[in-house]
């Protein structure tokens, strides 16, 4: 691999370490202001509505391109997330209405997990969440299931498909 890739993706980690680093010290802002119940609420709803604006981006994106609102558009890759190589892992299975994305390293859970044991804590309600609001910002009738943790159980396993 050329240095220039991996420079960018030693950069692309730090930003994404930054990103937890972020959510981490607002949820525990949040938390310690509203008590562990009604802040964890509002913390899930806050990353709901900040997932669905996202899938919504990427369906006017697609849009604009003249892409249909389908799933097999929604994970289009690189297209979607161009600096996605600084992860490890990608897709183990994938349909035209199912994918299954199994990571071994992120750079959000790593930046977590770098924080502490009560940022792993904050960051598992950004984790389980964000994907399946995203998904269905961008079409409701897609889903998104969370089976797996990296840093709770060393695997990140995200199953994508079409609502039964």
């Amino acid at each position: 691999m050329s240095q220039d890739i991996e420079k960018y993706r030693r950069w692309i980690r730090e930003r994404e370490h930054e990103r937890s680093r972020s959510i981490y010290y607002l949820g525990k802002a949040i938390i310690q202001e509203l008590g562990e119940e009604k802040g964890t609420t509002l913390i899930v709803r806050q990353i709901e509505e900040m997932g669905h604006d996202l899938g919504i981006e990427t369906r006017k994106a697609n849009k604009s391109q003249g892409l249909d609102n389908s799933f097999k558009n929604y994970s289009r890759g690189p297209d979607v997330n161009p600096y996605g190589f600084a992860w490890v892992g990608g897709t183990t299975k994938s349909t035209s209405d199912e994918e299954v994305v199994e990571f071994s390293y992120c750079p959000i859970a790593e930046g977590f997990k770098k924080l502490g044991k009560e940022a792993v804590k904050i960051g598992e309600l950004f984790c389980n969440h964000i994907d399946d609001a995203d998904i269905q910002g961008y079409n409701p009738d897609y889903e998104c299931r969370r089976e797996s943790s990296l840093n709770l159980n060393g695997l990140c396993r995200l199953h994508f498909r079409k609502k039964q």
